[in-house]
């Protein structure tokens, strides 16, 4: 079989593409030891009437997210309204940002339901689409709120975090990664103050998460 010069170029260029797909996935599914340079430990502890006191992450809990670069606070107004808010952030690590379902099995808390719900944005276009939990322990009761964030895109969906982490890194878009959790425990079996609450201080913390999580 004779190849003319236009096919054998044809055939170089395919051998290129093929050699620089494979670096790219490689260098996208690597592990990364490159620390991070925004520290999201910068996220205010005090927004609005909202202030907040933090909470212990164990060692145990830092080397399972991979990163120190994550806090756990809890947030309260003088109207007595209390939310738990949990972020963990990485430049380069995917692995970072997981469903938090596994950790709260494993924590002795119960999962009784789960389903997708949409917290009004405080401007128009703005809403964010999130996953529901109601949790159990004992005889307490909260929900919690988590959604992921991939560069300025967000998503309730992890495999979606994953794929634009791979699709914004390959097209060299920043493509950091979070998981922002908000929880709330449910009193006097007010379900509806509860989602009022986690509700409002979505809408308050939107506008510092795209700031200080870029």
């Amino acid at each position: 079989m004779s190849f003319n010069l236009s096919t054998i170029k044809y055939f170089f260029i395919l051998a290129l593409l093929a050699v620089s797909c494979f670096i790219s996935w490689g260098h996208f599914f690597k592990e990364y030891q490159q620390q991070d340079t925004v520290s999201i430990h910068e996220f205010p502890k005090s927004i609005g009437p909202w202030n907040s006191e933090e909470m212990t992450i164990t060692d145990m809990e830092y080397a399972i997210l991979e990163t120190r670069n994550a806090f756990s606070r809890k947030y309260r107004t003088p109207a007595g309204q209390e939310v738990a808010l949990f972020i963990v952030y990485s430049q380069n690590n995917r692995k970072v940002s997981h469903p938090p379902e596994v950790c709260y099995i494993g924590g002795g808390i119960s999962v009784i339901n789960k389903e997708s719900v949409t917290i009004p944005g405080p401007q128009l276009d703005s809403d964010i689409a999130a996953n529901k939990l109601l949790l159990e322990k004992g005889t307490s009761s909260y929900i919690a709120y988590y959604w992921f964030k991939v560069g300025d895109s967000f998503t309730p969906n992890y495999w979606k975090q994953q794929t634009l982490i791979a699709v914004k890194t390959l097209l060299g878009k920043p493509s950091s990664s979070a998981l922002i959790r908000v929880s709330a425990s449910v009193e006097n079996n007010d379900t509806a103050k509860t989602l009022e609450d986690l509700n409002e201080f979505s809408q308050v913390i939107l506008p510092d998460l795209n700031q200080y999580l870029p």
